[in-house]
């Protein structure tokens, strides 16, 4: 063999292993994962949801707030059961998008509005058709700014952004879709 063809064939391994790397790398970025231990050759992607407000484990802060009918609200209003909550601003598109889903399942929740929170923050003139759509399904918080009392209690920090609250205040699911708040545990 000469000289070339060894050359050759040792330049086709360092790419062929520079190129393995690259592949690599990218599969770990998209959290490339074995779809279950029992079967390790099928492989998918996990997607996790977006972080929009406290995660999972986490327990909602103390807050004082009003609703828009004038009643007052704080912390106890997760002591009693399961609650869904639901953050909305005006001038969001996804939130134009998902408050229709939120509100229809808003209506089947148990408890019903009683247990459901609705944070819609901005002009409260430019929320009023919102208010109208979600005040016969949930309790609903109007907030001038980001970073008022609710929304800060919630750790919002994008829009929209949905949770379901255990009794006593602490997250079992967040993310900015109703999908991420059913994902099965094993799947993350």
């Amino acid at each position: 063999m000469s000289i070339f063809a060894v050359s050759f064939a040792g330049l086709v391994g360092v790419l062929n292993l520079l190129l393995t790397a690259g592949v690599i790398r990218r599969l770990r970025a998209y959290d490339i994962l074995p779809a279950a231990r029992s079967d390790p050759g099928r492989w998918r992607v996990v997607h996790k949801p977006p972080r929009a407000m406290r995660a999972a484990g986490e327990r909602v802060g103390a807050f004082h707030g009003h609703t828009v009918r004038g009643e007052p609200i704080g912390e106890e209003f997760f002591a009693r059961s399961t609650t869904l909550v639901g953050a909305f601003t005006a001038g969001c598109q996804a939130c134009e998008e998902r408050l229709p889903e939120f509100a229809e399942f808003a209506a089947a929740f148990p408890g019903g509005g009683t247990q459901v929170l609705a944070l819609l923050v901005g002009d409260a003139r430019d929320l009023a058709d919102k208010v109208r759509q979600l005040e016969p399904v949930a309790t609903v918080v109007v907030e001038p700014d980001r970073g008022g009392p609710v929304g800060e209690a919630l750790g919002v920090r994008a829009y929209p952004a949905l949770a379901l609250v255990d009794p006593g205040g602490v997250v079992s699911a967040s993310g900015a879709g109703m999908e991420h708040l059913f994902l099965d545990p094993a799947e993350v």
